[in-house]
C-alpha cells in the first residue's frame, strides 16, 4: 500500500481520527483536515484537457465527447465550464461585421402551413398587419 498522505495539503504528519464507512480515517496535524487512505475521485486533469480541447475547437459536442471518454454529458459540461474563464477570449477576422443565427430555424420551416400562421408575415412598406383573428392569422 502506497504511503498516507493528506489529500489536502500533502503532509504525512497525521493521527488516528476514528472509522468512517469501515476506513480508518486520519486528521491531517498541517492543514487539520479530515481524509482516509483512498483513491482522489473524479477523473484526472489529462482527460479533462482534451476534452476541452476538442469542444473549443469546435469538433464535437458534448454527448460525443462524454462518449468518447465514458462519462455524463453533465460531467463534461461542468469541465468545459469551470475551464471557461481560463481561456483566452476568441478571435474575428475584421472583415467579419456581423453574425447572426438562428437556433429556431428548424421549427419555423417545420410548421404545417394548412392551418393557422405557418407562413411569416412580410409588409415591405412598413404598414401594421391588422387581422380579423388576431396578430399573424394569415388573412387580412
Amino acid at each position: 500500500m502506497a504511503e498516507v498522505h493528506c489529500k489536502r495539503c500533502g503532509s504525512v504528519a497525521f493521527v488516528k481520527n476514528g472509522i468512517v464507512r469501515g476506513l480508518q480515517r486520519y486528521r491531517c496535524r498541517e492543514c487539520g483536515g479530515n481524509f482516509t487512505d483512498t483513491p482522489r475521485r473524479g477523473k484526472p486533469a489529462t482527460m479533462k484537457a482534451p476534452a476541452v480541447l476538442l469542444y473549443g475547437m469546435g469538433s464535437m459536442s458534448y454527448g460525443m465527447i462524454a462518449r468518447l471518454f465514458g462519462v455524463s454529458e453533465v460531467a463534461v459540461f461542468k469541465w468545459i465550464r469551470k475551464a471557461a474563464p481560463t481561456l483566452p477570449e476568441p478571435t474575428t477576422p475584421a472583415e467579419v461585421k456581423i453574425v447572426q443565427l438562428d437556433e429556431m430555424r428548424h421549427f419555423v420551416n417545420g410548421k404545417k402551413t394548412s392551418v393557422g400562421s405557418g407562413e411569416p408575415s412580410i409588409r415591405s412598406t412598413g404598414e401594421p398587419l391588422i387581422t380579423h383573428g388576431g396578430l399573424g392569422s394569415g388573412s387580412a
